[in-house]
């Protein structure tokens, strides 16, 4: 048997480091459980995701972070830029901050205000994604100097990676029985299906999240 040490208890051990030191600044960041694996989807990659309340403990439930093999593909200024990225949604959660809407995909600008605590910034004059919003938040560069020591251990302990590649193909969904458009509000899973125009005289309002229904692509 090898003596050398198992390439994904390397990847999360490292993780859960930089992660310990991300708290240690920032002692609002929750804790988490890593978990990888690949993060191509039928629109592109996911680098992370933050997954309130996933697993269960005797102490009571913990957030789930997921960081891809995909991510550990790029530079470790990137995958520390990652973790800060989910760090931001954990803080959110834990706020009761609204920083998402539109299942999860857009990141309004209360996301970025917990980002920028985090030492994070939105780029100055950049426009924010139709669909994902204020996603794309960098480092700022006095960031990148105070974690230098965290980033040299994500390179170092990056014990395997994937490569981008296809996203899986879409499995057979029955088709829905309504003609109509469909249309969401911030609530996960919630949907109505009406015609455009009527929200467009009307706006709709959902009770439960107070955000209006928006049409779905």
């Amino acid at each position: 048997m090898s003596n050398e040490r198992d390439p994904g208890s390397l990847i999360v051990s490292t993780l859960e480091k930089a992660w310990r030191d991300i708290q240690v600044r920032h002692p609002e960041v929750p804790n988490v459980i890593f978990i990888t694996g690949t993060g191509m989807v039928k629109d592109g990659v996911k680098w992370g995701h933050f997954h309130a309340e996933q697993w269960i403990t005797e102490s009571g439930r913990i957030h789930e972070l997921f960081v891809s093999g995909e991510a550990l593909n790029r530079e470790p200024v990137e995958t520390m830029t990652t973790l800060l990225h989910e760090a931001a949604h954990g803080v959110c959660f834990e706020k009761g901050i609204k920083g998402t809407s539109r299942r999860g995909k857009y990141h309004n600008q209360r996301f970025v205000k917990e980002c920028e605590g985090l030492g994070l910034m939105w780029p100055e004059g950049q426009k924010p994604d139709t669909t994902r919003g204020f996603s794309a938040v960098v480092m700022r560069p006095e960031t990148i100097e105070a974690y230098a020591v965290t980033i040299e251990a994500l390179k170092e302990g990056r014990a395997a990676w994937k490569e981008l590649g296809l996203a899986p193909a879409d499995e057979a969904k029955p088709k829905s029985i309504n003609t109509k458009p469909k249309a969401e509000c911030a609530c996960p899973g919630r949907y109505i299906w009406t015609a455009a125009k009527t929200l467009e005289e009307n706006p709709v309002i959902c009770g439960g999240c107070d955000t209006e229904f928006m049409m779905v692509g």
